[in-house]
């Protein structure tokens, strides 16, 4: 019961101190909103680059153009060298008849017929191998292309690896951004912790003349500061829902990630929003009072 009435007292006098000082209060609350946006912003755009990233892999392949009329032996030794390799997950051959049958069908898909115009097409045979690591494309590529039963290699690697950049560039950029927008946040809530603090200075020094212990001082002033990061860690929730209709799509469009856009997704974001809005306010806060406690000694 003691400790009930303990976190009641802590709760009205942080509500009560987050009001005796709006401005500052308002202040902070909205440099969270502003640093928890540009998160949301980040992760969603990561989430729908990595799973861009994911679909490339899986499309990552390599196809090996074979020579003119290579005897079915030769094509079968060829298969098995590069089966050993352990990044191959399969190998498949592709005649000029299957090739050819490839084009029409995806003419017919355009919904259109493919019209040569009487002039005859001749496609090429090839292998098409699937990998079970992206990364090993150059290395089974380079073996094709010294192979003597190899007319030409194809690949995606460069776009894997022009994808693969993309995202680290961003994501160095945005955790940089976002580090110091929270910096900002930090020194938003010390000062704003602080200020409450200095003004309730004669109140806090007949609180220890009484034998309040440093705990009991500290905690309504923490709470102030959480309270700043729960607010703006709501909103930004909030936010977030009413834009996450027209965000949807999207992503689907733009980053072929139908998974990210379910509800676990939007949890997900919303419990790390609720984590970083109530961390750095609690940090904030617990730094404002302590170095006031120490001082104060």
């Amino acid at each position: 019961m003691p400790f009930a009435r303990f976190i009641g007292f802590s709760i009205v006098r942080a509500w009560q101190g987050f009001w005796r000082n709006a401005m500052m209060s308002l202040a902070a609350t909205a440099t969270v909103i502003l640093m928890l946006v540009l998160l949301s912003g980040l992760f969603i755009v990561i989430a729908g680059l990595n799973s861009g990233l994911e679909f490339i892999e899986s499309k990552v392949a390599v196809t090996a153009q074979l020579v003119d009329d290579l005897p079915v032996a030769d094509r079968m030794q060829l298969v098995s060298e590069v089966e050993a390799f352990p990044q191959v997950a399969s190998v498949a051959y592709v005649s000029p008849a299957e090739a050819m049958e490839r084009l029409r069908a995806s003419y017919r898909e355009a919904g259109q017929e493919l019209d040569t115009g009487g002039a005859t097409i001749r496609l090429f045979a090839s292998l098409e191998i699937n990998l079970v690591d992206p990364n090993a494309a150059g290395d089974v590529g380079e073996f094709l292309a010294s192979h003597d039963d190899v007319a030409r290699v194809l690949t995606k690697q460069a776009e894997y690896d022009t994808l693969l950049g993309i995202i680290n560039v961003i994501r160095t950029v945005g955790l940089v951004g976002i580090g110091l927008v929270g910096l900002t946040v930090l020194f938003m809530i010390i000062n704003t912790i602080r200020i409450a603090v200095y003004s309730r200075a004669g109140e806090i020094e007949i609180m220890r003349l009484v034998g309040a212990s440093d705990s009991f001082i500290r905690w309504p002033f923490i709470l102030e500061g959480v309270l700043c990061g729960l607010i703006g860690a709501l909103v930004t929730i909030v936010l977030v829902a009413i834009v996450w209709d027209p965000i949807q799509p999207a992503m689907v469009t733009i980053f072929q990630m139908p998974t990210a856009v379910s509800a676990r997704f939007l949890t997900t974001l919303s419990m790390i929003l609720l984590g970083a809005g109530l961390g750095v306010g609690a940090l904030g806060s617990w730094i404002s009072v302590r170095s006031y406690l120490s001082a104060a000694r």
